[in-house]
């Protein structure tokens, strides 16, 4: 424990084996200063460096640039703060390594200071994060084994090394590396919608996009889209792309669309509308869980409100393009859709009695005036859906609402300072589920756990894990350090917009090649460690982060989970989407979007603070 008094400087020696030092600080420390709301002047209180001197202290051979930190007027918190040194051993007999901390406080300051004489920042650790990051990149991208496999097994490596370099982590740390906040966000929306998908409410949804449309094809595409981008922001997009694309396949398939395109489309429409709430998308609910990203006044009204401009402005703009591009292209079907389409056109029942009557009732109601009137087959098509998809168990739909109303109020209550204070999105959300449970009064709860998507939270679990043991290993400190030298020559006005260009920028072209929920961990973790070092805004980092990872979902078809479960869907009913296909639609407009993203982000964050 060090005591500086006000505008003193307390000086400690320490004995250094080698030239590396890892000192943390524990106390009233801020964690992520320059933002935060409790230290609004952005005022440095504490500043610390790593010095050798004489052995009578009074003359420094060499010293460490200083290390600021911001201290808490509340002496009651305690936080964890901590920085690598390094500072090459002077050869003079008389040298002693010291740590000076200094003070301009008005009042003393006691923290806690751990030291670790053989820190993990070498260049052989830096080589090691830089093959683990290789190695889960190259897992994913080139469909070795499955990804969820895949980050398992690269986590495990990294334990691993952290082992044999002497800094094994018991079971307990590892545990601890897990942000258990958004998995029990997704957990408890898998369970919502996944019982809700049992009532064939989402079927009964897309057949009234038909209805509405009358059966045109580019309104249909348009109403089918907007649906596609509102479900996907509220009820998570990996979950609901289960549910919407066995419909939307036969839908395609009765209007003689081309399937392979129009799934595109809606995939693209998923990742855009997605990046709506804190609950479209993984990456936003690992961004808007973070402990430090809520201290920062981040939550579900703010998020709503922050990334509103920029998704719609996206969505009507992506949608003219489609339009533009593939408006005659769509009507074209390829050798294999004619095949299925005729295959099963053999296998089909003849319509009931109530099917026919409903055809002869809408016959007699269509509108006379043009605008208004139906494509040809209308009647049929649409009786047929309708027979098809109907809502199955209305009761259990209306627990399913009562679920989610509870959810969206909460969340919303939790935005109201002072109120709900403990409503966090996980709890909330995972208390919704346990409400529905017990409102739907199953005998066999095995059943319902059987539904969840185990495998998307296995392997984000795993992400974490291996993200913490790649900072451990100094990767991202190092990464830090190096673009803040790089930010610290433009103009302090400038530094805002160039760090959220590259993040966007950074996060949408490595989500290309892997999934945006593990480049969104690395690139929070990136975030914070710029944050630490240089006097940059945090919340502008978000939003560029979270732009980045669900518009540049849309660039590959590895870019988001969402996308290789509509690929998958689509390929268990004959349709093959490749990587080259989806790129070659979803790249363009992935550029488009961002196009969008940065203008919007320059504009709010940049032009008008907004931050």
């Amino acid at each position: 424990m060090i005591t500086v008094m006000p505008n003193k400087t307390a000086i400690t020696k320490v004995e250094l084996p080698n030239n590396d030092l890892r000192i943390t600080l524990l106390g009233p420390v801020h964690l992520y200063p320059m933002s935060s709301p409790e230290n609004s002047n952005g005022a440095y209180e504490v500043g610390l460096r790593v010095e050798w001197r004489n052995f009578d202290l009074n003359v420094t051979y060499r010293r460490t640039e200083k290390w600021n930190i911001a201290i808490n007027n509340d002496d009651t918190t305690y936080a964890k703060v901590s920085k690598n040194f390094m500072v090459k051993r002077t050869r003079g007999a008389d040298s002693q390594a010291v740590i000076s901390l200094d003070s301009i406080r008005n009042s003393p300051v006691s923290l806690h200071v751990v030291m670790d004489t053989n820190p993990l920042v070498t260049d052989m650790c830096l080589v090691y994060s830089g093959l683990l990051i290789l190695g889960l990149y190259m897992l994913i991208i080139f469909d070795v084994i499955d990804h969820t496999f895949a980050a398992l097994i690269i986590a495990t490596t990294a334990i691993a090394i952290l082992a044999i370099l002497e800094h094994r982590p018991d079971m307990h740390a590892i545990i601890s590396f897990v942000n258990f906040e958004p998995l029990m966000l997704l957990f408890g929306l898998m369970t919502i919608v996944d019982i809700m998908a049992t009532t064939g409410v989402f079927d009964f949804l897309v057949v009234c996009t038909y209805r509405i449309s009358r059966g045109r094809p580019w309104p249909l595409i348009f109403f089918l889209s907007m649906l596609t981008a509102f479900l996907f922001a509220f009820l998570n997009s990996d979950i609901m792309a289960l549910s919407l694309t066995p419909i939307t396949i036969r839908l395609c398939e009765m209007m003689s669309l081309r399937t392979s395109y129009v799934l595109v489309v809606m995939a693209i429409f998923a990742d855009i509308g997605g990046a709506l709430t804190p609950l479209g998308n993984p990456p936003n609910a690992i961004v808007t869980t973070n402990p430090v990203v809520v201290a920062e006044g981040v939550d579900f009204v703010n998020f709503i409100i922050h990334m509103m401009p920029g998704v719609l402005v996206a969505m009507f703009v992506i949608f003219g393009m489609v339009y533009v591009t593939h408006r005659k292209s769509i009507f074209v079907l390829d050798q294999n859709q004619l095949g299925l389409m005729e295959e099963r056109a053999k296998g089909k029942k003849p319509p009931s009695q109530e099917t026919q009557d409903r055809i002869v009732f809408l016959r007699g109601s269509l509108p006379s005036k043009y605008w208004l009137k139906p494509v040809e087959d209308y009647p049929e098509t649409l009786a047929e859906l309708e027979a098809s998809s109907p809502i199955h168990d209305k009761p259990l739909l209306v627990k399913c609402c009562i679920a989610l109303i509870f959810a969206f109020l909460c969340m919303v209550l939790h935005s109201i300072p002072n109120v709900a204070n403990g409503a966090s999105l996980g709890w909330v959300t995972l208390l919704a589920a346990f409400l529905l449970i017990i409102l739907d009064d199953k005998n066999d709860l095995n059943a319902t756990l059987g539904i969840i998507q185990w495998t998307i939270l296995l392997f984000i679990a795993a992400l974490f894990v291996l993200s913490e043991a790649v900072d451990q290993l100094g990767f991202f400190e190092w990464l830090g350090e190096r673009t803040v030298r790089l930010l610290t020559s433009l103009e302090p006005h400038k530094q805002i917009a160039v760090i959220t260009m590259l993040l966007l920028w950074m996060t949408a072209l490595l989500t290309i090649f892997i999934d945006n929920a593990a480049v969104t961990i690395f690139m929070l973790k990136f975030s914070f460690q710029m944050a630490s070092n240089d006097d940059i805004p945090l919340p502008p980092m978000f939003w560029a982060l979270i732009f980045g990872a669900c518009f540049g979902g849309n660039g590959s078809l590895f870019g988001a989970v969402s996308n290789e479960i509509i690929a998958l869907i689509a390929l268990q009913h004959g349709y093959k989407i490749s990587f080259w296909h989806f790129f070659a639609i979803g790249f363009p407009l992935m550029l488009v979007t961002m196009v969008i993203g940065s203008g919007y982000l320059l504009i709010a964050h940049s032009a008008l603070s907004w931050n």
